[in-house]
């Protein structure tokens, strides 16, 4: 890593954003998976239940940019197009990655991928194969909408399974030529900061725990009840 080993160590992401991230990353892998499965039996409900459980992580990720901890708003990360290009000319040139949450050019990816993957898990809703698999919505829509929608769930899943690539090729990069370790801080929540930094507000869990419900009971009332 390019930090100093005897520079102070300051908590960045909090337990709720760390389970969000690895559980997502496991869902991902579940749903892309059981994708190119036979959907009957254990590979529908594979395939239902990731990418049921991705769209209310999705949404509380969208409540906790809102109110959670610092680094985890969106307030705080997601900056000017300008600020984004000033990274990556930054990062180009070598110069140290003193960031302490998400840099101005991650924002930009993480609300990509949030709408990437709202939009997916959505279609998912009203996905249907004609034969075996069909989402629990896919009765609502005419039979002419569902295909098409099923077509764009196809192809988006694809890109999805492209910018994840993209996602961890980018991880690899920062540590071979930028000495940078992005994935044990996501691990353990705590980083060594290159100069003095001022430690980021973060958010107790409970509230992490309220959002998460308050998440399932929006997407459970608009899947099953409305």
């Amino acid at each position: 890593m390019s930090e100093n080993d005897t520079a102070a160590s300051i908590k960045v992401w909090d337990i709720c954003l760390r389970l969000f991230h690895w559980s997502l990353a496991v869902l991902f892998v579940l749903s892309a998976y059981s994708a190119f499965q036979d959907k009957f039996g254990v590979y529908a409900d594979m395939h239902f239940l990731a990418g049921y459980t991705t769209l209310i992580l999705v949404v509380w990720r969208i409540m906790w940019g809102l109110v959670g901890s610092d680094t985890a708003r969106f307030s705080r990360f997601v900056a000017s197009p300008a600020a984004a290009m000033r990274h990556l000319t930054s990062m180009l040139k070598g110069d140290p990655y003193q960031e302490v949450g998400h840099s101005a050019l991650a924002g930009y990816s993480i609300l990509l991928m949030l709408v990437l993957l709202l939009t997916q898990a959505l279609m998912g809703l009203f996905a249907s194969d004609g034969m075996i698999f069909s989402g629990p919505l896919s009765n609502e829509v005419s039979s002419s909408l569902r295909s098409d929608l099923t077509t764009w769930h196809k192809l988006l899943g694809r890109i999805l399974i492209g910018l994840v690539c993209l996602h961890v090729l980018a991880i690899v990069a920062y540590a071979a030529f930028k000495r940078v370790n992005l994935v044990w801080p996501m691990i353990v929540g705590k980083r060594r900061a290159a100069e003095p930094t001022a430690q980021p507000q973060l958010k107790p869990a409970w509230l992490g725990l309220l959002c998460f419900v308050a998440a399932g009971a929006v997407v459970c009332t608009a899947v099953f009840v409305l």
